[in-house]
């Protein structure tokens, strides 16, 4: 069913580049006051922008020899990879996942807001960037009432955008370029369209590197980095009476609108076996070694602990991040400090009070279990906590 409704909505898609207005000023990024020639110059476009202080890429090509040897984001070869534009000269670039809850975003206004319970073709191309030692499972769309903006770089939660999925349509392809596509049932208003990753369920390792010879923003030693390329968006009225795919279209427009990211539910039971005053351990909040990122896997039991504070303002918590002993001791220290942290800054990205969060950390000063063996390192890279009332 999934395959002929992208077909079907392809097929349409193409049809109305033909004969209908793009709501997207801007497709394919090429209206822009000067060619960029570092990272983070999205600001250069005169269309789009970033909503939050995530620092989104403008790609161009550059046609001056001199700025084109400086040029870190030439098309097509670049810092992230080589991939041609798909239409123009130029493309845009996201982090879609990074370092910590840090996330990348594209925003644009509409050329007219939408129309009350009309329905609109989305559609963009996409492709993973050669160097991206990550790829995620989807991404996500959102259709906004007025542009938004935030003052801070991480994942973006109090949205509800329609995902589309990556792993099908995307993988870990870094030749392509990848169209997706969605039906939106309009609202009435929407005027601003936001693009980027926002609750990810599953990672995978792409196996690519950076060369050494390439400087580039997608970290070389660990694997924490997924970048992605768009090009090409757009947004078309959908016209039942021009080709009538309703009983195609209804599974997979019901499919869009109920997906939630990241949704919490958290019984009441559940919430009165946390007990306070006494130091636990979190179970699935484990590290590689070396590591101090979160894995999707962390979120489900950070939720919990989120969702029990946001019910009681009074409630604090201290966060106390541990290490094996493997490596020099001042490094595990900082590195303890920062698994610590990491575990407080999800908590207060999801709603906690940030005065009621306090993190620490110990080094390999205080294991568990013996670190001669590689399951008790496991369990000494861990993060425990302590709850209390104020």
């Amino acid at each position: 069913m999934k395959l002929i409704c992208s077909y079907i909505l392809f097929l349409i898609c193409h049809q109305y580049t033909l004969a209908q207005q793009n709501l997207i000023a801007d497709s394919s990024f090429e209206k822009n006051k000067f060619i960029p020639i570092d990272y983070s110059a999205i600001s250069a476009s005169t269309s789009w922008s970033s909503p939050s202080r995530g620092t989104t890429d403008l790609f161009c090509k550059c046609n001056d020899k001199k700025l084109k040897k400086l040029s870190m984001v030439n098309v097509p070869q670049n810092s992230m990879g080589n991939q041609e534009a798909r239409t123009g000269n130029c493309y845009a670039g996201i982090f879609a996942c990074s370092h910590g809850f840090y996330r990348e975003y594209l925003q644009t206004t509409l050329a007219q807001p939408l129309e009350r319970n009309k329905e609109y073709i989305f559609s963009m191309y996409i492709s993973l960037s050669d160097y991206s030692r990550l790829a995620i499972d989807k991404i996500g769309v959102c259709f906004l009432n007025k542009a938004v903006k935030y003052e801070h770089s991480n994942v973006i939660t109090d949205l509800r955008p329609l995902y589309i999925n990556l792993e099908e349509e995307v993988g870990m392809d870094i030749n392509e370029w990848h169209q997706l596509t969605l039906l939106y049932k309009a609202k009435g208003g929407e005027n601003n369209l936001l693009i980027g990753s926002f609750g990810i369920k599953r990672l995978w390792h792409t196996g690519n590197t950076v060369p050494k010879e390439i400087s580039s923003p997608i970290n070389k030693n660990i694997e924490r980095d997924a970048y992605y390329y768009i090009d090409d968006v757009s947004i078309f009225e959908y016209k039942p009476e021009i080709i009538d795919t309703a009983e195609v279209f209804n599974p997979y427009f019901a499919q869009q609108e109920q997906e939630v990211p990241e949704t919490e539910i958290v019984e009441p039971d559940e919430i009165q076996k946390l007990p306070s005053d006494v130091v636990m351990a979190f179970k699935n909040v484990l590290f590689q070694s070396g590591e101090a990122i979160l894995s999707p896997q962390s979120f489900p039991e950070l939720n919990i602990i989120a969702a029990y504070m946001r019910v009681d303002p009074k409630m604090y918590i201290e966060i106390y991040g541990h290490t094996d002993n493997a490596g020099d001791e001042a490094k595990n220290l900082e590195l303890s400090i920062k698994r610590a942290a990491a575990v407080g800054n999800y908590l207060i990205a999801k709603g906690v009070i940030s005065s009621n969060v306090n993190s620490d950390g110990y080094g390999s000063k205080r294991p568990v279990e013996s670190n001669e063996t590689a399951e008790g390192r496991k369990q000494n890279r861990r993060v425990e906590f302590i709850l209390k009332k104020r």
